[in-house]
């Protein structure tokens, strides 16, 4: 079983998620689900806490982009935060390091 968690705080137009454990082809349904419901609501300014994801795989990943995508054609953005080495790594390695704002590094 995968272990993940998900914490919100929202605003007006912006909301902080907090990602912790695993961010695989188990749980990211959930968090695209997720996503798509705050900018339904016209929360188009994500910002993404990864300081506790221990783990994210491809689909993990297409949930980020995704979210970037839904973001931007709404004119919002989507940042990361507490992004530790082990994602940093992997932005760097698929390319995509450049999409993802980075507020702070854990």
């Amino acid at each position: 079983m995968t272990l993940f968690d998900l914490h919100t705080d929202v605003t007006s137009d912006s909301a902080r998620l907090t990602l912790k454990g695993e961010l695989d082809t188990a749980t990211a349904p959930d968090l695209r689900d997720h996503v798509v419901r705050l900018i339904s609501e016209g929360r188009t300014r994500l910002t993404f806490d990864c300081a506790g994801l221990e783990f994210i795989d491809s689909t993990g990943l297409g949930v980020l982009i995704g979210a970037r995508a839904r973001c931007l054609a709404a004119n919002g953005t989507v940042q990361l935060a507490g992004v530790r080495p082990a994602l940093r790594r992997l932005l760097a390695v698929t390319g995509i390091d450049g999409l993802f704002p980075e507020l702070s590094a854990a």
